[in-house]
């Protein structure tokens, strides 16, 4: 293992969750400024930032010399799929339904995967299974260059669990949803005009990753409907 940078320099966002700080670190306004301006050479991607995937189980990781991928079990969407199942009581194992969205990195792509020590350097590892996607910063986001970093989660069964520092870096980017389709498997259409409102009030930037929250957003929309 080598130490290849400093956590705090390079992404304080992901910094403050390995370091105890007095104050914060992370410019959170500056950060929100730069995700503004540059949120078109992320893509899809934008709506997701600022750790709205938080909390999503991985489902797969593939690396090649050539690619980069992640595909994730929206979290968003399980859990006001969890509440549908709870609310109208419906046979449904939600511990088995995902919900899958992708993330694709392609040309020149760089991938480490590391550790934190406690004065928040990197150690670079070899690639190491991961359970939970936690959180991202982007670095760079330009139109022949994106680098983000990750922070995973990952779980074990005879020791406690750890987090692992992924960055990557490519030259192409894409994120691809297919919540959308997972949907209509496990619901059909019968339950479209809910999940809708769910995904309306995702978009504008409205907290939708809570059970109750998502309870909340179905009483909410049937209050709404019977008004009208």
């Amino acid at each position: 293992m080598s130490d290849i940078k400093n956590i705090q320099t390079l992404a304080p966002l992901l910094a403050e969750d390995f370091i105890d700080f007095d104050e914060r670190i992370f410019e959170r306004d500056k950060y929100n400024e730069f995700i503004n301006y540059k949120k078109n050479e992320p893509g899809l991607f934008s709506k997701y930032l600022i750790c709205k995937l938080h909390d999503s189980r991985v489902i797969e990781i593939n690396l090649t010399d050539k690619q980069f991928s992640i595909t994730l079990n929206d979290f968003s969407t399980y859990v006001f799929a969890d509440a549908i199942i709870n609310r109208f009581s419906l046979p449904i194992d939600s511990d088995k339904i995902l919900f899958p969205l992708t993330l694709t990195f392609n040309t020149n792509i760089v991938v480490t995967y590391n550790t934190v020590d406690d004065d928040g350097n990197l150690h670079v590892v070899s690639p190491v299974k991961l359970d939970t996607y936690l959180y991202e910063q982007v670095i760079t986001a330009d139109n022949d260059k994106i680098e983000v970093v990750f922070n995973f989660w990952q779980s074990n069964i005879d020791r406690p669990g750890e987090r692992f520092i992924v960055i990557v870096s490519a030259n192409d980017f894409s994120l691809t949803e297919n919540q959308d389709f997972a949907w209509q498997k496990v619901f059909g259409d019968k339950y479209d005009r809910f999940y809708n409102y769910f995904k309306q009030q995702f978009d504008i930037g409205r907290f939708v990753s809570d059970y109750h929250k998502c309870l909340e957003l179905i009483a909410e929309f049937d209050k709404t409907t019977q008004t009208k």
